[in-house]
């Protein structure tokens, strides 16, 4: 029987917060646009990583094993659909 490494990418839903001080709703919403772009470009944890619900999943690489070396098989194999944007199961 032939070994193979298979490596699998997805997407966990990820939460943080910050404070914001405005003058008004619209303002707080461009302030809260910004403080977003910040936290979604820091390579800080969020506070809360929802592990629960792994979305948008694919296999980055089949790689199969041999006794002197590891051969490549596959990259990049869809198997899952879009969860992240579909309708919830009923």
């Amino acid at each position: 029987m032939t070994e193979y490494i298979v490596k699998i990418a997805f997407r966990l839903r990820a939460y943080d917060s910050r404070t914001i001080e405005a003058a008004s709703d619209v303002e707080a919403i461009e302030k809260a646009k910004a403080a977003a772009t910040i936290a979604m470009e820091s390579t800080a944890y969020p506070e809360h990583i929802d592990t629960d619900e792994r979305r948008r999943g694919i296999i980055a690489f089949i790689d199969r094993l041999t006794p002197d070396s590891r051969e490549a098989v596959i990259e990049h194999v869809e198997f899952d659909d879009d969860r992240l944007h579909s309708s919830p199961a009923a």
